[in-house]
């Protein structure tokens, strides 16, 4: 996929719509089509971007027997979502607050789309066309805010999409909204500052998981086709595994960081969270790409991009049949990498069904794993900012600090306007829970123009090289070769472990090696009454080999099962308006008065007492 985007990234849907402009600068044709059985009736909850397109052409109908249109798939999208998405769930369970804000020009996105159909009789070259997605809040857009999920980030408006955003628009997609998470994506709890605690739609009583939660709960409760998420350590596969969904956390590179709130360059990335492995595939075709403002995007050669990562998905060609897997036993330190308790026996079963369906099976051990980092985190945040204004983005954030006005006088607010352009002024505005607050203390204290060290960078690829090579010459646990059954050392294809904590950080070994993975559903476990996953990982740049053996199991599996949710019965009326101002006044219900007007004093305290 050699696709890089311009600098200016305008609304294209609403201009194409305009002007009758063509929007492709992708090679990637549309993909292969699953059948669909003409006369059937189109069904919100679970369906698929081929689904829609089915229905968009008439081969299945609404109830009432009309013909779908993208405006009607986005109205009755924001309807669940009105009905759903702060409504307490019964027995006293709590609201499952994935979604913090419904994008106001969606409905306007959607008609553009319909005009574009109609042109061209068809979704043309637009694979996502249609495609209602929900971003987590610490991605860029240029038509609404995007917050981090705090208070103090409230009206922070880009000028341009993140990359990978501009990507998704151009391949079709509506921009439904922004998704709850935890703030400034430092946690794994679910918990903004912003619309409060995310819950899993399964069983509100459970971790959601994070940072991603909101989109992992939104997308999991049918809120939206396909969400986005962020991961440092985790925060897309775990949320993905415990909310039944497919999660790609890609290498380092596949996709740029422009335009998404950064906690470490050297270990972010962005990636798609979806309910099929095919949609998933989708998202990454359009959230790919060479940017120049991500020079980590550049070294990933542009010949050995694949035109689209769609081809993967052919179970006879490039499925489990023959394929050589490696369930990681120990990981450092850590020996429950793939998985304890009723997780463990989930992906236990889960590495059977693999060997019944052709692939030969290994135990890999990498005793000298270790978690490595780069120690750059405000460097790289005021890195974003600096890019943020210069690309015309504007973050009226209103600093609070006594301490400040007391020293500037007459001065403040020129002081304050300063003072809130980078990491410093987040911390300034007085509005951040406490556990971030501490957080950022921490980072402030790092050199801000001191980016990574070439040995800490060193340190990074140290440990990607060691892997690569036990998976490319496998040996056992006491150093031996082991061998196939044709004599030759085994290569292997794909390693397997746990999403998330299980007995240590397996999170780290994506987030230190820079290497991709994939999470699909292997099960439910009614222990705690929520979804399991396992990680699929590959090396470097070789998402296609997941996505196949991803797709194969899913295939003859479909573990997939969408949660029971109970609606409110007292939506009907609700505006977009009405939802985004009620979101926003989620924490400022909690308070006598508006956050600004408080001591920071106060604000921590009101925050510590609803669960900050």
């Amino acid at each position: 996929m050699q696709r890089a985007f311009a600098y200016t990234l305008a609304p294209i849907v609403l201009a194409l719509a305009a002007c009758g402009g063509s929007s492709s600068s992708s090679s990637t044709s549309a993909p292969p089509t699953p059948p669909t059985t003409p006369g059937g009736e189109f069904v919100l909850e679970e369906a698929t971007t081929a689904d829609v397109h089915a229905a968009l052409r008439g081969d299945l109908s609404l109830a009432d027997g009309q013909r779908l249109t993208c405006e009607a798939l986005v109205n009755m999208y924001i309807q669940r979502i009105f009905a759903y998405n702060d409504t307490p769930q019964p027995n006293g369970g709590l609201p499952i607050r994935g979604v913090l804000a419904v994008n106001p020009d969606s409905i306007d996105q959607a008609k553009a789309l319909d005009a574009l159909y109609a042109r061209d009789g068809g979704i043309g070259d637009r694979p996502l066309h249609c495609m209602p997605v929900l971003l987590k809040d610490n991605y860029d857009t240029y038509d609404y805010p995007s917050t981090q999920g705090s208070y103090s980030m409230l009206g922070h408006q880009a000028g341009v999409d993140a990359h990978s955003v501009a990507g998704l628009r151009q391949a079709g997609a509506v921009i439904l909204g922004k998704a709850n998470q935890d703030e400034f994506a430092f946690f794994t709890t679910g918990f903004s500052n912003r619309a409060i605690q995310v819950s899993n739609p399964y069983n509100t009583s459970e971790s959601p998981a994070g940072s991603s939660s909101g989109t992992g709960a939104s997308i999991a409760a049918n809120f939206a086709l396909g969400g986005t998420g962020s991961d440092t350590c985790q925060s897309i596969r775990h949320p993905s595994s415990v909310n039944g969904l497919v999660g790609i956390r890609p290498s380092l590179g596949v996709i740029s960081q422009h335009g998404i709130f950064p906690l470490s360059h050297e270990r972010d990335t962005g990636g798609p969270m979806t309910r099929t492995v095919r949609d998933a595939a989708l998202m990454l075709d359009a959230m790919a790409g060479v940017d120049p403002r991500d020079p980590k995007t550049l070294l990933y050669p542009a010949e050995l991009r694949p035109e689209s990562y769609m081809s993967f998905l052919d179970r006879e060609k490039y499925g489990l049949k023959g394929r050589k897997i490696g369930v990681v036993k120990q990981l450092g330190s850590n020996s429950d990498a793939a998985g304890t308790g009723a997780q463990g026996e989930l992906i236990s079963a889960a590495v059977e069904k693999m060997r019944e369906l052709g692939a030969e099976v290994y135990d890999i051990y990498l005793p000298d794993f270790e978690s490595r980092g780069a120690g750059s985190r405000h460097y790289d945040m005021n890195q974003y900012f600096l890019t943020f204004e210069e690309e015309g983005g504007d973050s009226p954030r209103a600093c609070v600090s006594s301490l400040a006005i007391a020293t500037n006088g007459s001065d403040s607010i020129a002081h304050e306007r300063e003072a809130c352009s980078g990491l410093d002024g987040i911390l300034e505005t007085g509005r951040v829970g406490p556990r971030t607050a501490a957080l950022f203390a921490l980072v402030a204290a790092d050199d801000p123009n001191l980016a990574p060290s070439e040995a800490q960078l060193n340190g990074l690829i140290e440990m990607r090289d060691y892997t690569t090579s036990l998976m490319d010459a496998l040996v056992d646990e006491s150093g031996e070769p082991v061998l196939d059954e044709s004599g030759a050392q085994v290569r292997l294809d794909a390693l397997i472990l746990s999403p998330g904590p299980t007995g240590g950080r397996t999170c780290d070994f994506g987030s230190t090696t820079q290497m991709g993975s994939i999470v699909v559903p292997v099960g439910f476990d009614d222990s705690v009454g929520v979804p399991r996953g396992m990680e699929i990982f590959v090396r470097q740049y070789d998402e296609g080999t997941g996505l196949a053996i991803a797709y194969d199991y899913e295939q003859a599996t479909l573990h997939r099962q969408p949660p029971s949710i109970s609606p409110s019965p007292l939506t009907a009326d609700q505006s977009i308006a009405d939802f985004n101002a009620r979101m926003q006044q989620a924490l400022s219900e909690a308070m006598t008065e508006a956050p600004e007007n408080l001591p920071i004093e106060h604000y921590i305290e009101v925050l510590g007492n609803i669960g900050g």
